[in-house]
This record gives structure tokens, sequence and C-alpha cells, in this order.
């Protein structure tokens, strides 16, 4: 269940439902208070604007910064082939590393997300 899904189903079981008989009514306490027609609205919109949002700045990740000076640097698996650290010393992922090209290594150095730095 998406986020906008859920907030119209909870404005659903509010207007079905006696706050005693509620699931997520507890210790005399609704913690879904607020939810009506408008509110449901008001995150649709949200949400919709949070989306376009995240479509217009995709995460920046090392790998994507890196391919985008150069975009022709071998891959393998999806994830750039460069030991992390061949080029940065203070990496370290594993207990044991021989600077071989280590796939899961690579992944979890290569697609951390970094600062905006433009």
């Amino acid at each position: 269940m998406d986020a906008v899904e859920f907030f119209k189903t909870v404005n659903r079981l509010c207007k079905n439902k006696d706050c005693n008989e509620c699931p997520v009514y507890k210790n005399n306490t609704c913690s879904m208070i607020g939810f009506d027609d408008y509110s449901t609205k008001s995150i649709e919109e949200t949400v919709s604007k949070v989306e376009q949002w995240a479509k217009d700045n995709p995460v920046k990740t090392r790998q994507s910064e890196f391919l985008k000076m150069f975009p022709n640097a071998k891959t393998m698996g999806g994830v750039i082939a460069i030991c992390p650290n061949d080029i940065d010393s203070t990496y370290r992922n594993m207990e044991y590393c021989d600077h071989s090209f280590c796939e899961e290594c690579a992944k979890k150095y290569w697609n951390e997300e970094v600062a905006d730095n433009d």
C-alpha cells in the first residue's frame, strides 16, 4: 500500500468504524486524528509534488558523480570496477581486503549517496 492509499484507507476507516472498534485506537487515543476528505486531498497533492521533485532530483551517488566525469569507466555487475581502497585509503568495508575487485564491497561504496556539491 502506497502512502496515498494508506491515508485514503485511514479516512475510510474513520468514517466507518466506532473509535472503540478501530484497530489503531489504543489507550483512549486515536493515532489517526485529523484525517478527513480535505487532508486526504492535501496529502495526495503533497505526495505528487514530492514524487515530481524526486524525479527531477535523482539521488546522487559516488558512482553517478564519477560517471559524469568518466562516462566510459569499466563496470562489472552494474558497478564501477575500481576497488574503493584504490582511490579512498580511509574506506574499510571488510576485515580482510587484498585490494582486488569485490563486487559487494564496490556496490556498497559506489552506491552510497553523496552530498550535493554543485
